[in-house]
């Protein structure tokens, strides 16, 4: 059976992702390819998985995105805010202050929104 490059992640969350996958049957391979991934400190691997597995994988991915945002309130047009600099004003997506594009970066937050 083939497998398919999913995803590139650090060492530990990748190493977990598979531990809580293969208790519902569902093998994943790590590799460390040395084009994509990072030695040292911050290690990074491939996750591989077979095809018919990724609806199950992509599921345990959005809930693990789903709980590190339970209690937090999320503003999603807010944060989905494009800095269009044609338009006369824009909204921030850090801070949501509405500031006129002759600056690319918020006056409120200094988040940079430009080149």
């Amino acid at each position: 059976m083939d497998y398919l490059k999913i995803a590139i992640l650090p060492l530990n969350e990748a190493k977990e992702m598979q531990t809580r996958l293969a208790g519902d049957g569902v093998d994943i391979r790590l590799d460390h390819n040395e084009t994509t991934c990072r030695r040292g400190c911050s290690v990074t691997v491939e996750m591989w998985a077979k095809p018919q597995d990724l609806e199950h994988i992509k599921k345990a991915f959005q809930d693990d995105f789903t709980q590190a945002l339970d209690g937090h309130e999320v503003d999603w047009d807010r944060l989905n805010q494009v800095y269009d600099p044609s338009k006369e004003t824009a909204v921030c997506p850090a801070c949501g202050e509405t500031f006129s594009t002759q600056s690319a970066e918020c006056p409120s937050c200094g988040l940079n929104l430009g080149a």
